[in-house]
C-alpha cells in the first residue's frame, strides 16, 4: 500500500510542494503506523483507521487511499480499488471558539514571564493575544514585515511544519499596531538586524517549532494554572471576541485577523458576552 501511495503522490505534480511535504507526509506516517500494509487487507486498514484515528483524521486518510488506488487502477497497476466503497463518515460539527477571559489572559502572560524554563516565549505569547494572528503567521514574521516606525505589521506568510508559504487566505493584510505592540517591538528589536531576520526566533535562533511550543512550553505552563486548558489557537479567539465585545465592527475584525465577515458571524456571534439586551425606546 505504501508503494502505491508513494507512486500516486509522485504523480501529483499539479499539487504544491506544501501539500507534498505536509499533507502527504501525514498520510505516509499513518500508513507506517498501520499494522496492515497490503491491498488484500483493505478491510483491516479501514477498521484500524476508524478505531485509531479521529473522525476527521480517518476520513482524510481513507479518502487519500481511495484516490491513490483509483489512480493505480487507472494506470493498470491494480485490477480493483478496494477502497471504492468506504463507510459513510459522520459529519463533524465545528467546535465553538473557547476564548480566555481577560483575567485568564493576564494569568497566562504572568506565568510565562515568571517561568524559569519558558519565559523566552513571553513576547511571542503577548503578540498572539494582542493581534489575534495565527501562530503560523507570527512565526513567519520577519523584521521586513514590520514598518520602520513599528506602526504597521504586514502579514503575508505563514510557516507550517517548517515550510514557509502564503497565509491561509493567500492575501497579505496590514495590521495597525497600538502603543502596547509598539513597545513590545521596541523591547525585542535588535540594535542591528537583517530584514529577513525572524521577529520571534526560537530559543536556538531558528524558527519556532509550533508543535514543540504547544506540547512543551504552552501545555506545561497552562497545566499549572487554575483554568481550563485550551490550545494556543484560543489566543486568536480571545482577541476576536474582545474586539467584538468592545464594539469593533465585524468587517474590521475580519480584516485584521484574515477572515471573512461571514466566518466571524458564524463562529463568534454566540460567543461574545452581551451585557444587556437592548430595548426599543
Amino acid at each position: 500500500m505504501i508503494e502505491i501511495f508513494d507512486s500516486y503522490a509522485a504523480s501529483r505534480t499539479d499539487l504544491s510542494s506544501t501539500t507534498h511535504a505536509i499533507d502527504f507526509a501525514k498520510i505516509r506516517r499513518k500508513l507506517h503506523r498501520c499494522p496492515f500494509q497490503y491491498l488484500s487487507q483493505s478491510a483491516q486498514i479501514i477498521d484500524w483507521a476508524m478505531m485509531q484515528l479521529s473522525a476527521d483524521g480517518a476520513k482524510r486518510f481513507l479518502l487519500q487511499l481511495r484516490a491513490a488506488c483509483h489512480w493505480a487502477q487507472s494506470s493498470d497497476l491494480i485490477d480493483d480499488n478496494p477502497f471504492s466503497n468506504l463507510p459513510k463518515f459522520k459529519k463533524t460539527l465545528p467546535t465553538a471558539p473557547a476564548p480566555f477571559t481577560c483575567c485568564e489572559q493576564n494569568l497566562i502572560i504572568d506565568a510565562f514571564e515568571n517561568s524559569h524554563t519558558y519565559s523566552y516565549y513571553t513576547e511571542f505569547v503577548k503578540f498572539l493575544f494582542f493581534t489575534g494572528a495565527r501562530p503560523s503567521e507570527a512565526i513567519a514574521l520577519n523584521w521586513e514585515h514590520i514598518s520602520p516606525d513599528l506602526k504597521i505589521i504586514t502579514f503575508s506568510q505563514a510557516v507550517v511544519e517548517g515550510i514557509r508559504k502564503d497565509t491561509k487566505t493567500h492575501l497579505p493584510r496590514r495590521f495597525p499596531t497600538n502603543s502596547t505592540l509598539q513597545q513590545l517591538f521596541e523591547r525585542i528589536r535588535p540594535i542591528r538586524y537583517k530584514p529577513t531576520q525572524a521577529v520571534f526566533p526560537g530559543p536556538k535562533g531558528s524558527l519556532i517549532q509550533q508543535h514543540n511550543f504547544t506540547t512543551r512550553a504552552w501545555r506545561t505552563t497552562l497545566r499549572a494554572l487554575p483554568l481550563r486548558y485550551r490550545p494556543p489557537y484560543s489566543m486568536r479567539h480571545t482577541f476576536i471576541t474582545t474586539c467584538l465585545e468592545k464594539g469593533v465592527s465585524v468587517s474590521q475584525v475580519a480584516y485584521w485577523v484574515g477572515n471573512s465577515p461571514k466566518t466571524i458571524w458564524q463562529h463568534y456571534a454566540g460567543v461574545i458576552c452581551i451585557q444587556d439586551v437592548p430595548t426599543c425606546d
